[in-house]
């Protein structure tokens, strides 16, 4: 399109529009053509109107694209994840927009979590407030792929840890695998062209190395022609703070620090060369030379080289932690200063790069505008080489450091050679630190006091090997050290005291012969003496000495914290596997508290002696009261440290003794209470604590009960305890319990329990254990003792109380030389029969079987015998709730004739004979009278109802009883017993038959089978016997389910598949 004005002369105008389908001119003066002009311009008004319709169309298009298409997207990336991840991703919602990274398709992931599993369950991986995934817009709309071509990360924290053997939290990717077909989740190509991340947040927890950075405010980009086999990356990073630990020294805290370079990746030798870099850490700039190659996932090979281009003494000062405050620009400073070093070779789990690190001040000084005193005079010639693959070649040699403090001047030196395998050292060191003048000189964010006096005058010259061959005269090691008067107080930490500590070097050892602080509102005083004081430099190595610590009172909750980071949890891993630097001394303990406050626990005269490391102890044995509790024992605790003080799990094996123990300040409070309802409380098990415990208790309370040589074995794991041949003496009885108690879940405690009682007194029973008495209320009449076996199980609740509505059990309850005594329905029972012995029901030595299920218990007829009269009794009862009981009697009607004298004679007779009539029964020719009695009703109101039996012959109930009950259970054990195995044969065969198809369908089958095969046994030994006898082996058939339960139980056996 062009245009085209003429004007040949005044009064003579044309205008010329140009188009390859439009030709417009229009003119004026004598030469206009109106009409013409007049059909062109409205046909160009059409289309302009028509373009303008397009472009709202298409610019509408855009805006609305993303919302048809937005499921599809949404259901690739998930797919995407599921396939390839085996951590937990998720996000809150999806947006997606032609717009934000137009020409590109953005998808954008809010709310972004990906959560780790296995040792890392449950810590966050990425939390992110959105991810950008930038994808061609053609691709997505009409490709059979997506094509990615950048990622922008918003907001996120990231926290990666990796444990001592190598395990990390970012390995989430599933192994691959051969492809049988191509998948559309991993169809999904990357070609990226830019990267970025914009106020980020990352927490590196290396405990392989160790070694932990921090990094808040991260924005860092990227670019490149990623799709390249080599190409230049271009990079921009940007830290607000960053802090830097390894192998506990701090080498960076809260450090500013920017990196601009430009680095050439190869990416076939996975080779990167940096071309130009710019770092800057706080006001110190460092010039990076050099490659870096991955040839493997296992080792790294290297060539880099660094320097300062800066030679003032100030910007080194700057990266010393602490020193780079606000006013430091302000500062003054003096003096030069050299830096420089290398890395170069392989690192590998067997070999370490070569690498050499100078530094060298002259004649430093700096004083900060807002502190009164400066330092002066700061010399340090350093020279750390380590030539070869291994640390053991490497030196450290400070021929002379040296700086003045006010009046105080410190000065040293220090070479250290072959640490690994002989650890030799040359120092000396003298000088005089005022603590007060340091805090004077020097920056303490958080420090709100220090004070105190260092001096030491310490020479040592000596190897490991000279000491550890006893070649004392070749050891020179001589020299005294001490602090006076140190005190120390900073924001959110106890205040601390050292009054005294005092140390003298010599040849064999090194002599701590006072100690004296007070640690928050803890007193503590210790000698002792550390035996290879060479073994700190020598990372294999282990120091070792003997301590004597005494203390009036000491509060360990002034130093319990949360942990290093609230945000940053620990994942867990095995203290087996677990390598810390805390664990290189072992030191035998000589120990006395006379209080010890331990969350709300207060411990009296603790005593303890044993060999231990901060995450391994020993106790050869200790003790300690808890109110008027007693404890003492001996064992081995494992990862105490990471257990007090980053809520790992701790490990161990303890055997406990006791005169008297009371369990109940233990008992943990789950709600607060109120003035209407006392507080309930449940013993909940520790989730991190994996221990046995081997108990041996005089005497130990829980709740009301006091029980008396307890023994036994209980072990606690992951929230649950297990009791193993629990013994002990209780309510003049025996007591045998083994099982398990899960609090996992805190809210809902179960157990699982296998309980015997021997020689319980009833009556005891009845008023101590509220389980007994609601469960067997009838108790409160029975006189004598007993004996019960039974398993059980079911929900607590909070007042430790079983909740009946879940309970299960099932077992059998020995009487001895037991009665039953002023109840009611036994006084009727003895008044209709007109029979006054009956009103006390005597249990000589019976044995009866009974099963608690949805609330019910239910006890398996027995038989009895009063005098003459013979007794069957059985039946069930709720909980708290009504009973219904059956007692059939069968009466010499001798005892009935003779019960009473007078006018009173044969009153139970006839009152037999008139109940009789009511039921059609002829009682005037049988030798005995069979009555059953129904009891009804609730304990408190009991009901009891009659029904006359007909008489029969003149054997008594008991010979009836047992003969025509054995006769009964014998023909149905050998009907059952042939029935049933014929039954179960076929059932067996079919079954077999089936397996050969189907394992699964086969166990099925069988199963099924051989319950038809039971229920039609019991149908035809109904038919063959009677309903009476089909009755009773039902009877035999709960009984042995009962007897069953008891000699299957096992709550800790492996569940099988």
């Amino acid at each position: 399109m062009y245009l085209v004005i003429h004007a040949p002369n005044v009064g003579c105008f044309r205008l010329c529009i140009r188009w390859p389908a439009l030709h417009l001119c229009v003119r004026t003066g004598p030469e206009l053509y109106w009409p013409q002009f007049k059909n062109r311009y409205y046909f160009m008004k059409k289309v302009f109107i028509g373009m303008g319709v397009v472009l709202v169309l298409f610019v509408g298009a855009l805006f609305a694209l993303p919302y048809f298409f937005k499921d599809e997207i949404v259901a690739q990336v998930k797919a995407a994840a599921n396939e390839s991840l085996t951590a937990k991703l998720d996000f809150r919602d999806v947006s997606l927009s032609v717009f934000r990274r137009f020409p590109k398709l953005a998808i954008g992931l809010d709310g972004l979590e990906i959560t780790g599993t296995g040792p890392f369950d449950g810590i966050k991986l990425i939390e992110c407030e959105r991810l950008d995934v930038a994808v061609d817009l053609w691709s997505a709309l009409f490709g059979d792929e997506i094509v990615v071509k950048g990622f922008f990360l918003n907001s996120p924290k990231i926290q990666v840890y990796v444990l001592p053997d190598g395990t990390a939290n970012y390995d989430i990717t599933k192994p691959s695998a051969p492809e049988t077909e191509p998948t559309a989740a991993a169809s999904t190509p990357i070609r990226l062209e830019k990267y970025a991340i914009r106020n980020g947040e990352i927490h590196y927890d290396d405990r392989s190395l160790p070694m932990r950075a921090d990094l808040w405010g991260l924005n860092h980009e990227g670019s490149g022609e990623f799709t390249a086999d080599i190409y230049d990356l271009i990079t921009r990073t940007d830290i607000e703070k960053l802090s830097v630990r390894y192998d506990g020294v701090q080498y960076l805290s809260k450090a500013k620090a920017s990196w601009q370079a430009t680095l050439n990746a190869n990416m076939p030798e996975m080779k990167f060369t940096l071309k130009e870099s710019d770092l800057q850490i706080n006001a110190l700039q460092l010039a990076l030379d050099g490659w870096f190659q991955m040839p493997n996932d296992s080792e790294y090979v290297m060539d880099l080289r660094f320097s300062t281009p800066q030679n003032e003494f100030k910007h080194f000062l700057s990266i010393i932690p602490g020193a780079y405050t606000s006013d430091f620009e302000g500062m003054q400073a003096g003096g030069k200063v050299q830096f420089g070093g290398f890395v170069r070779g392989r690192y590998s789990e067997q070999a370490y790069p070569a690498f050499k690190i100078d530094l060298k001040i002259d004649n430093g000084s700096f004083k900060y505008p807002s502190l009164p005193l400066g330092v002066s005079g700061i010399f340090v010639d350093m020279s750390i080489n380590s030539p070869s693959a291994t640390l053991n070649a490497m030196t450290v040699n400070i021929p002379r450091f040296a700086l003045r403090m006010g009046s105080n001047p410190i000065e040293g030196r220090f070479f250290l050679k072959t640490p690994e395998s002989n650890p030799t050292v040359d120092t000396k060191i003298t000088g005089r630190l005022n603590l007060a003048e340091l805090s004077k000189a020097f920056p303490m964010e958080g420090v709100q006091e220090l004070a105190g006096l260092i001096e030491a005058d310490v020479t040592a010259k000596a190897s490991m090997q000279q000491i550890d061959a006893g070649k004392y005269e070749d050891v020179n090691m001589a020299g005294n050290f001490r602090i006076q008067n140190l005190t120390y107080r900073a924001a959110g930490t106890p205040p601390v005291r050292i009054n005294t500590l005092s140390a003298s070097l010599s040849p064999q050892y090194v002599s701590v012969p006072l100690f004296d602080a007070r640690l928050g509102k803890s007193d503590l005083r210790a000698s002792g003496r550390i035996d290879n004081i060479l073994a700190y430099f020598a990372p294999k190595k282990t120091m070792t000495g003997s301590f004597n610590l005494r203390s009036a009172y000491f509060d360990a909750n002034e130093w319990l914290t949360e942990g290093e980071s609230a945000a940053a949890p620990s994942p867990s891993s095995n203290p087996a596997t677990t390598e810390n630097v805390f664990d290189r001394w072992d030191f035998t303990i000589d120990g006395a508290i006379g209080k010890l406050a331990y969350e709300e626990y207060t411990l009296s005269d603790l005593a303890l002696k044993g060999h231990f490391t901060p995450n391994n102890m020993t106790f050869d044995n200790f003790g300690l009261k808890i109110g008027d509790s007693d404890l003492r024992g001996n064992g081995r605790l494992l990862n105490v440290w990471n257990y007090l003080f980053d809520n790992q799990t701790v490990y161990g094996t303890l055997n406990l003794k006791s005169d008297y123990f009371d369990l109940n300040p233990f008992m943990t409070d789950e709600a607060p209470a109120t003035e209407s309802a006392p507080a309930e409380s449940v013993f909940l098990v520790p989730e991190n604590v994996d221990m046995t415990l081997d108990a041996n208790f005089k005497r130990i309370r829980y709740t009301e009960h006091e029980l008396r040589n307890l023994q036994g074995q209980v072990t606690m794991k992951d929230g649950v305890a297990a009791l193993r041949d629990l013994t002990a003496d209780i309510l003049g009885g025996q007591i045998a319990l083994a099982g398990s108690y899960n609090t996992q879940q805190p809210a809902k405690p179960t157990f699982d329990l296998n309980l015997a009682l021997q020689n319980m007194g009833f009556r005891d029973a009845y008023q101590s254990f509220v389980t007994f008495k609601t469960l067997a209320p009838i108790a409160q009449y029975i006189e004598g003792k007993f004996n019960t076996t039974l398993t059980m199980s079911g929900v607590l609740g909070k007042d430790m109380l079983p909740d009946f509505g879940t309970l299960n059990a099932a077992g059998f309850i020995e009487t001895l030389n037991a009665a039953v005594n002023n109840f009611k329905p036994l006084a009727e029972i003895s008044q209709r029969l007109n029979l006054a012995y009956l009103s006390r029901l005597e249990l000589q030595n019976t044995r009866n079987w009974f099963e608690i299920k949805e609330g019910r218990i239910t006890l398996k007829p027995f038989t009895t015998q009063m005098r003459d009269v013979a007794m069957q009794i059985g039946g069930s009862h709720g909980l708290g709730s009504d009973m219904s009981y059956q007692i059939l009697t069968k009466t010499p009607r001798k005892a009935l004739e003779k019960s009473a004298a007078g006018s009173a004679a044969n009153a139970g007779l006839r009152w037999i004979s008139g109940e009789a009539a009511k039921f059609g029964v002829n009682v005037a020719q049988g030798e005995y009278i069979n009555v059953r009695f129904d009891i009804t009703g609730t304990l408190a109101n009991p009901k009891v109802a009659v029904k006359i039996l007909p008489s029969d012959g003149d054997r008594t109930i008991r010979e009836e009883a047992g003969s025509v009950v054995q006769n009964i259970t014998d023909n149905a054990r050998d009907t059952l017993q042939k029935v049933v195995t014929q039954k179960v044969e076929e059932a067996k065969k079919q079954a077999e038959a089936a397996a050969e198809k189907a394992l699964d369908s086969a166990k099925q089958v069988a199963t099924q089978k051989i319950e038809e095969a039971k229920e039609k046994a019991a149908q035809e030994v109904g038919k063959a016997l009677g309903e009476e006898a089909g009755k009773k082996v039902e009877e035999v058939l709960r009984t042995d389910e009962a007897k069953k339960k008891l000699e299957e139980w096992n709550p800790l056996k492996k569940r099988k598949n």
